[in-house]
């Protein structure tokens, strides 16, 4: 049975009596239901520091800039 469904809006309610009604096991069940989930999901765009955040006076020396710099890049890269 194919059980792609564009879940991208729809009511939890709804969408758990589509996947009840289309799913033929709980493997099915759990899948469709990721499916709905990340359809569903917002999403956030990456917000890196800024130059303002680097030149704060409490944090402005060059090993703490570097690594920060190192970290932001770090999570850029594991998290788009």
């Amino acid at each position: 049975m194919d059980t792609k469904q564009d879940f991208k809006g729809l009511d939890g309610a709804i969408a758990w009596h589509l996947i009840e009604r289309q799913a033929e096991n709980w493997n099915q069940v759990g899948e469709m239901m990721n499916e709905w989930l990340k359809a569903n999901t917002p999403t956030k765009e990456w917000v890196g520091l800024t130059d303002q955040d680097m030149n704060d006076p409490k944090t402005s020396n060059f090993d703490f800039i570097y690594g920060a710099r190192w970290a932001e890049q770090i999570l850029k890269e594991r998290n788009t």
